[in-house]
């Protein structure tokens, strides 16, 4: 039985290596390491090397690769040949192999006995613990541990125990592997090996970009004498320690990081903490994950593993926040290098959530971050011919389109809109509006003037039309008035003629705002222009695998003349504007449009989940649910963390089924909980315009506590109640 809080690999399966890899990610922020083993495999080579071209990332195949290393920095770029910037994946530092009598420890050849590694989701911890046969007849158990520090975030901290049944020699080898690649390709122009110390080894590396990464590992054994091997891309420190029979003998190997991008240059020696012991350095980076679990954790009773993966996704959006305004997080979570570790609208629709009604000072960095490269915004939009600022689809760290297809990057234009959107959400959720008149007003007026010189006018029309455009839904491309596109436009421009000084610009923000159409046909919103004229796709005998995505079966090119969606579309935009829309035209947008939906995009079951939980509908609400929450399973991370789903599983879990209506469309804290059958609590932590509550919610009652110093207004299924500090009040429903 799961206790809710430990992700457990009770087996070693190679063909689901990468993936396993890629879920057991640990990270600070600063630095993420992929979940690889600390003694690698035999036969499984990092230095693939391939020239890797402009593909939809859904349906890309990806090289054959038993595990895949992988260290990352956010902000640290090199420059690939067709596809622009990209994060650079950085020398693996986390080697530490014991070899006994000539055998090296390889779960894969190895006689091995047990084997359990597990993920402390509670203090982000990796453990791996495994009983080793060797040749030499020695019984040894071998435990591997390491935690990459949320105090001191570029520090990485390792420990092997390792215990025998009689006295027996082992050589140890720990190290640093240069001899790496990004998706194929080698940016490093330079590599630099030393050794400051006799336990110590360094590495320096230069990037084709002109990026530089500095780091430093330190390993400590009791009574061992340290001996350097080096080649041109990989270096290590080698000794053998003498164990006794039953007793432990310990290990410590910590690496720090430091890199170019830092705002301040730091000292590597200084940043090991070879002054501090694994144990208190491991607490106070606990006590940092305490206070994050505490601020929002998500509480489900009744279905073990939904919880249990539920906080797994939470800990992955804990982890890859940067902490710096610089930076946002990228679609992969730095846990792989699929999306170049470059930022999309996934984070103000999708993340943006989780953080704003959690920890809104984290919501407001990945904010700043679009507010601090409005000028690579305004670079965008000249490069297009326009005035104002346009956002990129794939943003670098100064706000610069890096993405390499012309379709997604030309046309999928919602997302300058979608920037507005979440800072008028933020500005909402904590009752800072003033956040819009000052550090957002930039934004707000410069998107607008783009919008000013995008939008046609036919003739004969009367009424402004956005044309050539790519909404949410990216297989209906160059698509004429798309209704998020469009509605998402109109809110821009809505919220920038509020802080607009000039009457006649205010006057024109407003008189396109009104007049973008939405089109209808009845009670059904139509996603554009054209998407009735589109060919019917035969689903059943196109796409005869369902385990694989339509577009890995279908070409680019029927999928773009036909009358299918990637994804989400008019549905999200029912979601985000709730209120506009009544239950009749959102039941009629989806029994129209889920036929026609292939969910290629981890982005769609999410959205599909919240708006069955509106209409009603638990039975695919739930459906959904799993199915997102199942996205990273199995061998789903293999190139990295589905992070914006799980950024909207915790919007299924706290706005779907606990029924908290956004910022957006309710002024006062609202509830309205819908809870699975099988559940029988679901509670979770909430801030609200500033002020902080619990909300504890079962099938016959919600209570809601108020942990704020005022008096918290909230509404639980129309009834209105004021809760005095401190207090709780509980409310009579039928859940």
């Amino acid at each position: 039985m799961s206790d809710g809080w430990t992700y457990v690999e009770e087996r070693f399966d190679v063909t689901c290596a990468k993936g396993q890899e890629g879920l057991l990610t640990l990270g600070s922020g600063y630095l993420h390491v992929r979940g690889s083993f600390e003694e690698h495999l035999y036969d499984a080579p990092q230095a693939v090397t391939y020239l890797r071209k402009p593909a939809n990332v859904t349906a890309e195949a990806f090289p054959e690769m038993k595990v895949k290393w992988g260290t990352f920095v956010p902000g640290i770029y090199g420059l690939h040949p067709l596809l622009g910037k990209e994060m650079t994946n950085l020398p693996w530092f986390l080697s530490l192999t014991p070899f006994v009598a000539g055998e090296k420890l390889d779960v894969e050849r190895s006689a091995i006995a047990t084997y359990r590694r597990t993920l402390d989701l509670k203090t982000a911890t990796l453990r791996r613990e495994l009983r080793w046969h060797t040749l030499a007849g020695a019984v040894i158990d071998v435990v591997f541990e390491r935690f990459v520090s949320a105090a001191r975030p570029h520090l990485c901290v390792q420990r092997l125990t390792m215990t025998s049944d009689r006295d027996v020699d082992v050589s140890l080898e720990a190290g640093i592997d240069a001899d790496v690649r990004t998706s194929g390709y080698d940016h490093y122009t330079a590599v630099e090996f030393s050794r400051p110390a006799p336990d110590e080894i360094a590495c320096s590396i230069r990037l084709d970009s002109g990026d530089e990464v500095h780091m430093r590992s330190w390993v400590a054994a009791a009574g061992v004498n340290w001996q350097e091997t080096e080649t041109d891309r990989q270096a290590n420190l080698t000794a053998t320690l003498r164990l006794r029979a039953g007793q432990p003998e310990v290990v410590e190997k910590r690496t720090a990081v430091t890199t170019s991008f830092d705002p301040v240059r730091q000292d590597l020696g200084t940043l090991l903490s070879c002054d501090h012991r694994y144990e208190a350095l491991h607490a106070e980076h606990a006590d940092i994950w305490a206070t994050r679990w505490r601020q929002s954790d998500v509480v489900i009773e009744g279905d073990p593993e939904a919880q249990l993966r539920l906080r797994l996704g939470l800990y992955h959006l804990l982890r890859a926040h940067p902490n710096d305004s610089r930076l946002a997080i990228d679609p992969k979570a730095y846990a792989g290098d699929a999306y170049r570790g470059l930022f999309f609208w996934d984070t103000e629709i999708y993340m943006l959530p989780f953080f704003l009604y959690t920890q809104p000072e984290r919501a407001r960095s990945l904010l700043d971050f679009r507010i601090n490269t409005l000028d690579g915004a305004r670079a965008n939009a000249a490069s297009y011919g326009y005035a104002g600022a346009r956002y990129p689809w794939e943003g670098d760290v100064d706000g610069v389109d890096q993405c390499p297809n012309w379709q997604y990057r030309d046309h999928e234009v919602h997302v300058t809109a979608d920037v507005v959107y979440a800072l008028a959400h933020y500005a909402r959720a904590t009752g800072d509006m003033a956040y819009l008149t000052g550090n957002a007003a930039p934004v707000l007026r410069e998107t607008a003037r783009y919008w000013l010189e995008r939008v046609d006018w036919r003739p004969g029309d009367g009424y402004p039309s956005l044309l050539g455009v790519m909404g949410p839904d990216e297989y209906t491309p160059i698509s004429s008035n798309n209704a998020y596109t469009n509605r998402l436009v109109a809110f821009a421009l809505e919220a920038a003629a509020e802080v607009e000084p000039d009457e006649a610009l205010k006057r024109q923000y407003r008189e396109i705002a009104a007049g973008l159409p939405i089109l209808r046909r009845g009670e059904l919103v139509m996603q554009c222009e054209e998407f009735e004229r589109y060919a019917e796709l035969d689903f059943d005998a196109l796409w005869p695998d369902r385990s694989r995505p339509l577009a890995a079966q279908v070409s680019q090119e029927r999928l773009y003349r036909s009358r299918v969606l990637k994804q989400a579309d008019v549905l999200l935009l029912m979601m985000l504007f709730e209120d506009e829309f009544s239950d009749a035209e959102v039941r009629a947008a989806w029994d129209y449009y889920l036929p026609y939906t292939s969910h290629d995009s981890s982005l769609s079951p999410g959205v599909h989940a919240i708006v069955a939980a509106r209409l009603g509908l638990m039975e695919q609400a739930e459906a959904f649910w799993q199915q997102s929450l199942d996205i990273d399973v199995g061998n789903g991370a293999a190139e990295g963390i589905h992070i914006a789903a799980h950024g909207i599983n915790w919007q299924i879990a706290v706005m779907g089924f606990g029924g908290l209506r956004s910022a957006m469309n309710a002024d006062l804290l609202t509830l309205n909980p819908r809870l699975p059958a099988n559940w029988t609590r679901l509670a979770f932590p909430v801030i609200w315009k500033g002020q902080r509550a619990w909300v504890d919610i079962r099938h016959e009652s919600v209570a809601v506590r108020n942990d704020s110093a005022e008096p918290l207004a909230v509404v639980v299924r129309g009834q209105k109640e004021m809760i005095a500090p401190g207090d709780s009040q509980t409310f009579a429903v039928n859940v």
